[in-house]
């Protein structure tokens, strides 16, 4: 039988896929669930509300996250009920996100259904609590503060401030205000993870920093090696056509250690409603500290390390940096879009946004599981699948073993190898991550405003 909660991760994770595409490849991407901040959200809450439905319905019934009354509860519990609740809540959760995919999803619901070989009495009683259950979940997200996250922001010309990538200005800024967002999973979740300020430009961390990305991450004359070059692609998912985003990554790469491992259905259920929660939360602290700190890119403190550079030409004062004007970063690439340019994206460095979310969901995936950091598994990543485009051309295939440790590891320097990260921004979403995979994974289900 297939799992409810596998079947219907991939068709969120094809919408995600399908929300970042085009007919043309070289079109401009107007996702509706736009940036990594937006698709965790999104896979937070149709995660959530695959759980619920799971859980009220499974033999014995699990915790549920929200609270329902016991006359919303369905008097009819199987796993044949929990598989249409599942899909029912799953269908409806997308379609609400992801309306212009409201056929495709739609199909799928029926496709999946009809494998289930469910009486009328089951299939009425998945369909109604599953509705009931995704709406509800819906609801509870209505007024969480996304709908204010683009508000204006105005850059700092100061040394250390970040500003718009030069290579390409219009990109804008993601985000400023999506820090003030209603947490999923950890209660004062803004004030409660522990964080550190990014070091000052005359700091030794700065320096030594500076001089490896300096070095590595730059796009022609790179001390890289061809395996670097891979790891920083592998990990990239920033937004190309029909690759998308980091929390659609980190779901991949988690679908391969839950088939490793041969996790059962209800393991699952729990699994991927966990990690999407502290994916959710990690993008929503991540962006608090990003524009709390403001702090510049390589492409700019490189750029601008000189004295008569910049904005101000004041530089940054490190007698151990030394400026490039005319410095280009490898860059997150342009995936499927070969006409357009390598780019660093379009908001602060500090924390890493990677490292946060891939660390929260690998870390809550070893929680979970009750696996070691040392399990292995395979995977292919999409952007090294032998049909992914790159600025030179198709790029080959590439099925890498590594095991959990390792995965955060690559993970957070492939932001370095990049040139779009100091790996001091990386080290400290490291932290933040697994403080949050960490505290998810031993308080969930538990939702954060529940007294």
């Amino acid at each position: 039988m297939t799992d409810s909660t596998l079947f219907w991760n991939q068709v969120a994770l094809d919408a995600v896929k399908i929300d970042f595409s085009t007919d043309k490849p070289d079109d401009h991407l107007v996702p509706q669930q736009g940036g990594p901040t937006r698709t965790s959200r999104a896979l937070a809450i149709v995660h959530l509300a695959m759980y619920d439905a799971f859980a009220a319905t499974s033999n014995p019934p699990l915790p549920t996250y929200l609270t329902y009354t016991p006359a919303d509860l369905p008097s009819l519990k199987n796993e044949i009920v929990a598989r249409v609740a599942v899909s029912s809540a799953a269908c409806l959760a997308l379609t609400d996100l992801y309306s212009k995919q409201a056929a495709r999803l739609q199909s799928e619901h029926q496709d999946f259904t009809a494998m289930l070989g469910a009486t009328n009495a089951e299939m009425q009683a998945g369909i109604t609590w599953g509705s009931l259950v995704a709406t509800t979940m819906l609801a509870s997200r209505a007024n969480d503060g996304s709908g204010a996250s683009e508000a204006a922001y105005a850059p700092s010309p100061l040394p250390g401030a970040h500003r718009v990538d030069p290579v390409n200005p219009t990109h804008g800024f993601l985000g400023p205000l999506w820090g003030k967002v209603d947490p999923f999973g950890i209660k004062n979740l803004v004030s409660t993870v522990p964080t550190e300020p990014p070091p000052v430009l005359t700091d030794q961390l700065y320096t030594d920093d500076y001089n490896k990305v300096l070095k590595m991450g730059v796009a022609s004359g790179s001390t890289r090696t061809p395996h670097q070059t891979s790891v920083g692609l592998f990990w990239a998912y920033d937004g190309g056509r029909n690759i998308g985003v980091p929390p659609r990554l980190y779901n991949q790469v988690v679908r391969a250690i839950s088939e490793k491992h041969a996790s059962s259905e209800i393991q699952n259920a729990k699994l991927f409603a966990v990690i999407n929660v502290a994916m959710a939360d990690a993008g929503i602290q991540a962006w608090a500290e990003k524009y709390k700190y403001n702090f510049w890119r390589p492409v700019l403190g490189i750029r601008e390390a000189d004295s008569g550079w910049g904005p101000t030409g004041i530089g940054d004062g490190n007698v151990g940096t030394t400026g490039d004007p005319y410095w280009l970063p490898l860059g997150a690439p342009a995936t499927n879009q070969p006409a357009r340019s390598a780019f660093t994206p379009p908001f602060p460095a500090y924390p890493s946004g990677h490292a946060t979310f891939g660390t929260a969901a690998l870390i809550a995936t070893s929680k979970v599981l009750a696996i070691p950091l040392t399990f292995a598994f395979d995977f292919v990543s999409d952007e090294l699948d032998g049909l992914a485009v790159g600025a030179t051309g198709l790029r080959a295939k590439l099925k890498h073993s590594l095991t959990i440790a390792q995965a955060i590891e690559e993970n957070i320097l492939s932001r370095v190898y990049l040139g779009v990260h100091w790996e001091f921004d990386c080290r400290e979403g490291e932290r933040a991550g697994d403080f949050i995979g960490t505290e998810v994974a031993a308080t969930f289900p538990k939702d954060p405003k529940k007294p």
